[in-house]
């Protein structure tokens, strides 16, 4: 019930974002943004009517955003190699898809309050929720092999690069135009590799020892959602 729940959230926003940018033409995506940031709460009030979360748990999650949001201004300077998709990644594992998905969403939208709000932040958001939400899912073989872990780290790296090229040709023509999209992958490709290269070095410098904190925390404080 729960994943029909999750699942039909991931259609809405999908279909959200579509809409914005065929019939909106990107000219309302703030209130794209206030329906993609609703939806995304959403699992996580599932989650809270079925197991009811502590204050704990509300903060923990608090807190990897705030983390995932300052490890992408630190990067500032470093176009396109940051940490932010590791963290959501290594959130989803350890606390569950619907905060993986908080994460990688809200991280999104906060921290794009620095880098600039426009029409791209909707599409961020979704691909960083998804990337949570799918960690979450494979948790246990994320957490235990770390072949698994550094191959989807890569995957999302392609994910993110041809999720953001979409945006890019969608805001050109408000059409999809199969030819401009294969063109702007192609000479976006050095960009994609920047993006598998930093998750690589992220998921090495980081899994670890984020791992270890984060599971005291969750024998420490009981928490059980996304047990691994």
């Amino acid at each position: 019930m729960k994943i029909t729940k999750n699942m039909i959230i991931l259609m809405l926003i999908s279909l959200i974002i579509f809409v914005g940018v065929v019939l909106f033409k990107d000219q309302k995506y703030n209130l794209v943004i206030i329906l993609l940031v609703t939806l995304s709460c959403l699992p996580f009030y599932f989650k809270y009517e079925h197991d009811r979360p502590k204050t704990r748990e509300i903060i923990i999650l608090t807190i990897m955003i705030a983390l995932t949001v300052i490890s992408r201004i630190i990067f500032m300077v470093m176009p396109s190699f940051k940490p932010v998709t590791v963290m959501v990644i290594i959130c989803g594992i350890v606390f569950g898809r619907a905060s993986g998905f908080m994460c990688g969403s809200l991280s999104a939208l906060i921290s794009d309050f620095v880098f600039g709000i426009g029409p791209w932040t909707p599409f961020q958001m979704f691909v960083w929720g998804i990337i949570g939400y799918i960690a979450g899912i494979f948790s246990k073989q994320l957490h235990n092999d770390k072949h698994f872990l550094y191959g989807y780290s890569i995957v999302c790296g392609i994910g993110y690069s041809l999720i953001m090229d979409l945006w890019s040709v969608l805001a050109i023509e408000n059409s999809f135009n199969f030819t401009r999209y294969l063109a702007i992958v192609l000479t976006s490709l050095p960009v994609m590799l920047i993006y598998i290269v930093s998750n690589i070095v992220f998921m090495f410098l980081l899994s670890k020892i984020m791992f270890q904190i984060l599971q005291r925390v969750k024998v420490k404080y009981g928490i059980t959602e996304g047990k691994i």
